[in-house]
């Protein structure tokens, strides 16, 4: 099935299945999917499609940015590095390396292709938001995890895509993803607040966030900024 959507024609993929209503949702990269009862009718399908129009494609363009400020150097002739864009640049050497210049980011390859581009940069980016978690934790080992008896966590990095931290309270560990490496540095800074107050509340209730905001009165922008 197609739809014109925003003046423009668009698939939709259908998954029909045992449900009972139709649901409506834009994928990552920008697709519209419908789920949908075994028995629903088209007419039904794009009913729901055309009564959402503004919100789909709103979030088509949510995507598209998402996509933009995400891209690792495999695609595109920019990269957001904390928040700011660089021009990428490849050039041949004995070793695949990534790095920031100013307002370029280099990348030296053996040989191009995106495995490698992706490990050199992941590389860096890992290192990067480590050394700058190092840099942010001791206040909160001090704040919570000291004054609350408790023993302060290992921080690692992995690339994630649906969090931008985990926190392991019986391990002592926080994981934190590489994708922030995009985002201004005052996004990792919550994100590391975030994990280090689970240690204290292990959900999202309303005590949770009063602690986030007692000692981060501004990350509701912060936290913004990821979205």
């Amino acid at each position: 099935m197609k739809v014109l959507i925003g003046g423009r024609e668009l698939p939709v993929q259908i998954t029909r299945k045992k449900m009972k209503n139709i649901t409506l949702r834009v994928s990552k990269e920008g697709e519209i999917r419908i789920s949908c009862p075994w028995y629903a009718q088209p007419s039904e399908i794009m009913n729901l499609i055309y009564a959402n129009e503004a919100w789909i494609l709103d979030q088509q363009l949510r995507r598209q940015k998402e996509n933009t400020i995400n891209t690792e150097g495999t695609s595109g002739s920019e990269i957001y590095w904390l928040g700011e864009a660089k021009q990428v640049s490849y050039r041949q050497g004995r070793q695949d390396r990534f790095r920031i210049d100013g307002d370029m980011a280099l990348f030296t390859l053996k040989e191009k292709s995106d495995e490698r581009i992706e490990k050199a940069f992941r590389r860096e980016a890992n290192r990067t938001i480590l050394d700058l978690a190092k840099e942010r934790r001791a206040v909160w080992d001090e704040l919570i995890c000291r004054a609350n008896g408790l023993k302060e966590p290992e921080i690692t990095m992995r690339y994630m895509t649906s969090k931008w931290g985990v926190c392991y309270t019986r391990k002592a560990k926080i994981t934190l993803s590489t994708r922030l490496i995009h985002y201004p540095v005052e996004c990792m800074e919550y994100v590391l607040l975030h994990e280090y107050t689970h240690f204290l509340v292990p959900n999202h209730s309303s005590r949770f966030y009063a602690i986030v905001e007692r000692y981060m009165p501004d990350y509701r922008q912060r936290k913004k900024l990821l979205k």
